[in-house]
């Protein structure tokens, strides 16, 4: 399409396609719930070891691999939905996706074995593959590039405040009612909010910079060679590694760092009154155990293996950890509120004024997106670090401001890359950001942080994986000064 005085009316004067503010809407929506669903899995960690791992030393293993397994089908197919979405309706590969998952969801709730749970994760991933690189593609047709940052931001909104509601629902839900209904919920809405997008109106590719030409194969191979676009996409697969990593077990570190446990009389006295209450044999070795000391649930878990059998510690490990916790020990489903809070509250504040901050700088420093997300990695890096080592409750303060400077990348970053790619091959572009930044970031991050907690702590597998944040920036920092430079020669090449 080219540029023709109407087009310049429209974005000059109206900043955005007609319809922009509904496609926004819901597609801020949809990634919420996408992000909802992927901490769910997080909140529910602890539970699903107890269900399906309990007596197995390489158990927060194959519990990171459930995120393996969604993440490697989700950036092997993003190449393929983004090769579709630069030819078809970006629209109906997002419905499509977002009804797959919604479905895949559900049958994460009724796995009945470890491996029914992780093959149901597979197809989570299949699901947003069709919608991830879609959805950015489509938000840079609507907005010209002077609104851009701002309305990426909001988009990727979702990232926080739906991590926060999937930690929050997670927790809260496998408290009161049971694990599995934590994914039970998210499928009405997920398979409505699809439906909905089979009726949107697909936007002209180009639209807000007034493309007129269709690419070839050589334009897709030069996405390699665009400076800003592989330090950037460096930058986020750092950056992934350690988000995605942390964001997978920190609600499980919080509750193994201060859930305490005792095998008191009176604690023994509730496990023989629970519902799904051990057998008389088991509670016999239990008392074998009795002491006033208090466990964390390492050490609890640890003396359960050395007097019960096996099959006895898959069956009733779960109820033994519920009722011999300490009055002052608190809950997975209190802990989860508090970190989701703090998490939606920072990453909110964070992802809108780092999308501000890039819009705003830009006139005045070429490279603003990048500057941004570098110096917030870099401040971000020692305030988590000083978390790990801190006491609660003044960790989370901590924890408050690290988050802040982590999150505040996320929409001038995401802005960058639509910046510097062509329209007509933008989805592609995405998608392979996508590939290359779960692929080496966050696919691998939670297994890794698993197999050095199964042999150490998550405490020490927490703190090395964050050693790749202070990475992340310098990796920004070096792409600022290309910025310009290849910003401007897709724009001008638009026009």
């Amino acid at each position: 399409m080219s540029n023709t005085p109407a087009t310049e009316s429209f974005s000059k004067k109206n900043g955005a396609a007609p319809g922009a503010g509904l496609a926004l809407a819901l597609l801020l929506a949809i990634n919420l719930f996408n992000y909802i669903d992927r901490q769910n899995l997080s909140a529910v960690i602890p539970k699903l070891e107890a269900t399906f791992l309990p007596d197995d030393p390489n158990a927060k293993a194959k519990l990171g691999a459930l995120t393996f397994a969604f993440m490697v089908t989700y950036m092997i197919l993003s190449p393929l939905f983004g090769w579709l979405g630069d030819r078809f309706s970006r629209w109906k590969l997002i419905g499509v996706g977002v009804i797959l998952w919604s479905l895949a969801s559900g049958l994460s709730g009724i796995a009945w074995l470890y491996p029914v749970m992780f093959f149901s994760r597979c197809f989570v991933g299949v699901g947003e593959a069709a919608y991830g690189p879609a959805a950015p593609s489509v938000i840079s047709d609507l907005y010209p590039i002077e609104k851009r940052g701002s309305k990426m931001a909001w988009f990727y909104m979702a990232i926080p405040v739906g991590s926060a509601l999937g930690f929050v629902l997670g927790g809260l839900v496998s408290d009161l009612l049971n694990w599995r209904w934590a994914f039970y919920l998210v499928v009405p809405p997920g398979v409505i909010l699809g439906l909905l997008c089979l009726f949107m109106k697909e936007p002209p590719r180009g639209l807000a910079s007034g493309a007129k030409r269709k690419l070839g194969l050589s334009d897709y191979l030069a996405l390699v060679k665009i400076p800003s676009y592989v330090l950037n996409t460096a930058g986020m697969t750092a950056m992934t590694f350690v988000l995605g990593g942390v964001a997978a077990w920190m609600p499980a570190y919080l509750y193994d760092r201060e859930a305490r446990f005792e095998l008191t009389p009176a604690r023994l006295e509730k496990l023989a009154g629970a519902a799904d209450a051990p057998p008389d044999g088991v509670r016999t070795k239990l008392e074998s155990m009795k002491s006033a000391t208090v466990l964390t649930q390492r050490e609890l878990k640890s003396k359960l293996t050395s007097v019960l059998t096996p099959e006895e510690v898959q069956r009733h490990t779960s109820v033994i950890l519920e009722s011999t916790q300490t009055d002052k020990s608190p809950k997975l489903g209190e802990i989860t509120p508090i970190f989701g809070g703090i998490t939606a509250l920072a990453g909110i504040i964070a992802t809108l004024l780092g999308g501000i901050a890039g819009d705003r700088l830009r006139p005045r420093f070429s490279g603003s997106y990048f500057l941004v997300s570098g110096i917030g990695m870099l401040i971000g890096f020692p305030l988590f670090v000083a978390a790990l080592f801190t006491p609660f409750p003044y960790a989370w303060l901590l924890l408050f401001a690290a988050i802040f400077f982590l999150f505040f990348n996320t929409g001038p970053t995401n802005t960058a890359l639509a910046n510097v790619t062509h329209p007509s091959v933008r989805a592609s572009a995405f998608a392979l950001n996508i590939f290359v930044i779960h692929a080496l970031g966050d696919a691998i991050s939670p297994f890794v942080i698993g197999a050095i907690a199964d042999q150490s702590s998550l405490s020490t597998a927490i703190l090395i994986v964050t050693l790749l944040v202070p990475v992340s920036g310098a990796f920004w920092l070096w792409g600022a000064r290309y910025l310009k430079r290849d910003t401007d020669r897709i724009e001008s090449g638009a026009n």
